[in-house]
């Protein structure tokens, strides 16, 4: 079975259980459907391996500055190109402009061939593993500027489901 078909025969039940994990987790989407989910950094390693008990995979992650405004010093960048409002911390995220991480084409290409949950397992191990290598190096908020510590950094994970999911 293909990975997009076993999305679309369990769309109901995913969705839903999707819909949970990101209460549990506080993970905040960018729009109104599951791509681009921002989630804490705390919270981001069980916000993957329950999506992949699930059986969906991470392919893409953006990276976002949490800006919250009672703590402006736990911030570490001007607060760049703005996003949404969280829904369940005080503040909101705005959009670093760094490059995105992506797990790379091949591994995608072979899980939308043949469902396989122990494969979209290792890859979204790989996602948790890549993300926390990239955060150990300082990212920039201008071609110079370093956010100091990545204090505020958190990523936006792309789920692979189907464009038309909407939460």
């Amino acid at each position: 079975m293909k990975y997009f078909d076993y999305l679309e025969q369990n769309k109901n039940n995913i969705t839903e259980c999707l819909d949970g994990i990101f209460k549990r987790y506080k993970v905040q989407p960018v729009g109104y459907g599951y791509v681009d989910c921002i989630t804490m950094r705390d919270k981001f390693e069980d916000f993957v391996n329950d999506i992949s008990e699930l059986g969906v995979v991470v392919n893409i992650s953006s990276w976002w500055c949490y800006v919250n405004p009672n703590n402006p010093s736990n911030c570490g960048c001007p607060q760049g190109i703005g996003g949404p409002l969280s829904e369940y911390y005080d503040g909101w995220f705005s959009e670093l402009q760094n490059d995105l991480y992506d797990v790379g084409e091949v591994l995608i290409d072979n899980i939308k061939e043949e469902y396989d949950l122990q494969l979209l397992t290792s890859i979204n191990m790989k996602v948790i593993n890549d993300i926390n290598y990239l955060l150990k190096t300082p990212f920039k908020y201008t071609p110079i500027d370093v956010i100091e510590g990545n204090k505020c950094v958190v990523p936006g994970l792309w789920l692979l489901v189907p464009n038309d999911w909407r939460r």
